[in-house]
Formats: C-alpha cells, sequence, structure tokens
C-alpha cells in the first residue's frame, strides 16, 4: 500500500485523470499560492495523492480569507447573512437575520478559519470527492499528522460517506439536469431553448485573442457576484482571468448585444459530469433578452451532445427544477476532534445547527 504524497510544488505527473485536471485547475495555486488569482484569499495550495487519485489542499492558516469559498466562518455565517439581506418577504427576512446573528455570538471565527479544505478546486462547484472509505481514513490520518492545529473540511461529499472520524455537514442544495431521451421536455425548458436559437448568432466560444475580452468578463462578472450578492463573493484577478484562457481551465461562451459582450458562462468536464462554473452579465441587458435563460440552455445542449449530466451548482432552486433538474444535497466531510475544547464546541454547534435548520431553509426559500 503506497503511503500518501502531499505535493507542495510541482506537477502531480499525468498518470490519472484526477493528476492531470489538477494540474490544469489548480495547478499555477500550488506555484504561487491563491493571492495573485483570487485577491480576497491568501492560501498556500497543496496537492494529496492516495494511490494515484490527487485532490488540491487548500490551507487557511487562520487569517487568510475574506471569501466564502475558503472561509467556514464567512461561508456558513456571514455570506449566509448577505443572502437573507436579499430575501423579499420581511418577517422571514428579520426571523433569519435575527438567527444567524445569534449563532454567530456564539461560534467565534478563530475557532472554524485555522482548517485545510481537502477536494477544494477553487471554484464554487469542483470534481466530486471519489475516495474509498479507506483512503478517507489514510488522508485523514496524514493530515493530522501534518496539520496538527487545522480542522479538515472535506468538499462534495454524500452523507453516505460520513463516518464517527468524519461526521457531515449540510452544505448546499445542488441541481443536476440530465438529458432524457423520448421525453417531453418542460415549458420553460422550450422557452429557453427558443431564446438560445434567437441569441445563436452572436454566441461564440471566447479565446484571449478576442480584443478587451478579459477586462469585459471581469467587468461582468463583478456586476453579478460582487455588486449585486456579496463582496465575500472571490475577487478574480485579471491573472486569473488570463490563466483560464492560457491552461484551458474553463471552456467560455459568451452573448453579444449590439456588438459587445453582454453575458458569459464557463463550464469544464470533470469525470462523468459537465460542470457549469463562473457566469456574468450586465443585469439590465440579461433581463431584456433572456440571456441567463439562454445560457443555462446552452449548457444544457453541451451536456446532451456529450451525453454527459450537467451539474448547476446551487442557488436559484425553483428557476432549475422548473427546467428539468433534480436537487442534490451536497455535504461536507469534517474533522476536528484533535482540536482544543473551544474549537471542538463551535464546530459541534455549527454542524448541529447547520444539519437542522439548513435543509428546511433552502427548500423554503428555492436556493
Amino acid at each position: 500500500m503506497a503511503p500518501v504524497r502531499l505535493i507542495e510544488r510541482g506537477e502531480a505527473g499525468d498518470a490519472s485523470d484526477s493528476a492531470r485536471l489538477a494540474s490544469k485547475l489548480v495547478g499555477h495555486y500550488v506555484e504561487r499560492g491563491t493571492e495573485p488569482f483570487i485577491g480576497n484569499t491568501r492560501h498556500r495550495v497543496l496537492l494529496a495523492e492516495v494511490d494515484g487519485e490527487v485532490t488540491p489542499l487548500i490551507v487557511n492558516d487562520g487569517a487568510d480569507s475574506d471569501c466564502y469559498l475558503t472561509s467556514p466562518f464567512i461561508n456558513y455565517i456571514t455570506y449566509a447573512e448577505d443572502f437573507v439581506r436579499s430575501v423579499k418577504d420581511p418577517g422571514t427576512r428579520r426571523a433569519l437575520l435575527a438567527f444567524i446573528r445569534a449563532v454567530r455570538a456564539v461560534i467565534r471565527s478563530r475557532d472554524l478559519d485555522r482548517v485545510v479544505y481537502v477536494n477544494h478546486w477553487m471554484l464554487a462547484t469542483g470534481p466530486a470527492l471519489r475516495f474509498t472509505p479507506e483512503q478517507l481514513e489514510r488522508l485523514t490520518r496524514a493530515l493530522k499528522e501534518r496539520f496538527p492545529q487545522h480542522a479538515l473540511v472535506f468538499k462534495r461529499a454524500t452523507a453516505e460517506m460520513a463516518s464517527a472520524e468524519l461526521p457531515a455537514i449540510f452544505n448546499r442544495q445542488m441541481y443536476v439536469w440530465r438529458h432524457e431521451p423520448g421525453k417531453k421536455p418542460p415549458r420553460e425548458f422550450r422557452q429557453d431553448r427558443n431564446l438560445l436559437n434567437q441569441h445563436r448568432a452572436n454566441l461564440r466560444r471566447l479565446t484571449a485573442a478576442d480584443p478587451g475580452v478579459i477586462d469585459r468578463l471581469r467587468e461582468l462578472y463583478r456586476a453579478l457576484y460582487i455588486d449585486k450578492y456579496s463582496d465575500h463573493n472571490a475577487f478574480f484577478t485579471e491573472a486569473w482571468f488570463q490563466e483560464v484562457f492560457r491552461q484551458g481551465l474553463l471552456e467560455v461562451y459568451g452573448i453579444e448585444v449590439d456588438g459587445r459582450l453582454a453575458y458569459f458562462v464557463t463550464c469544464f468536464v470533470a469525470g462523468d459530469e459537465l460542470i457549469g462554473s463562473v457566469v456574468g452579465h450586465d443585469p439590465v441587458l440579461s433581463r431584456k433578452h433572456g440571456l441567463y435563460r439562454a445560457g443555462m440552455s446552452h449548457l444544457m445542449q453541451l451536456a446532451e451532445e456529450r451525453g454527459l449530466p450537467l451539474n448547476l451548482s446551487s442557488g436559484s432552486g425553483q428557476f432549475k427544477q422548473k427546467r428539468g433538474a433534480t436537487p442534490l444535497t451536497e455535504y461536507e466531510l469534517l474533522c476536528f476532534s484533535h482540536l482544543p475544547w473551544r474549537a471542538r464546541l463551535s464546530w459541534s454547534l455549527l454542524r448541529r445547527i447547520y444539519n437542522e435548520v439548513g435543509p428546511r431553509v433552502f427548500t423554503a426559500l428555492s436556493i
């Protein structure tokens, strides 16, 4: 049985699909850290190899993140608070804000944010966790030895992967769309496909050779993720977008309106699924011309052509279900039993609260 290998510099090689994907998606982070590419993070990135299967490790040393992607406290508390402020019903909004503030009062950020993320690809949705229980046990043992003061958080897990050593915490509801031959698609799906056909002449795959494309992508991304939603979303830098094209991290498709890029959507293939990733748009033009709907329909068409299920990540649950996507509960596995009592208490409380309340809130608000 080969030992767990932690790779701090250099490539993982190309012996497996996961090694090749890691080289493409996170190799630049391993070499240079995260800050040049995501401005509100400051992390080391390593790779872990277990029996040829490779996964990224993001090391947060406790004060290294203002981003929900890599801070458990921001992800589960601050980012949730930002979202709740957008809830339209005043009574629901006030009740949820009061609840989150009560949680904030008893759970401290310093108890959560010294953490090593396992299987974290620095995107909202990365490849699924694919280790066997025995491999998870060996990896956990190696990481506890290497990072004795850090909690461990395993991304994109299922409840079935949980164990006494690695209990599960509810993370979010994802939505997966599959083409079903012979089945009549929903009315909303057909409407969106008509919109896509109307925009098809102005839809194309983007490249770094397109004049001004990186600046425009950053502008459209910021308009959606930062200006509309939260400044705790990832601050993707110019270098990140350059790397997207240089390494081919993501496929990037754009729709122009009146000769100017007004919407883009990205995706990548990981294992047996197509994953929809970073999106950006001009909110006014997108609403007027149905660009988001057309873009989602384009992803569905790509998935259909490739014979793959389409992972549409989380959010806009009602929108996605009306188009035939089905919900899939995503968990994170936690390891914190080796930490001091105060950190163990914070993690235990967070897990209990989210497992009890999270699924009901996500379902009620169609997140």
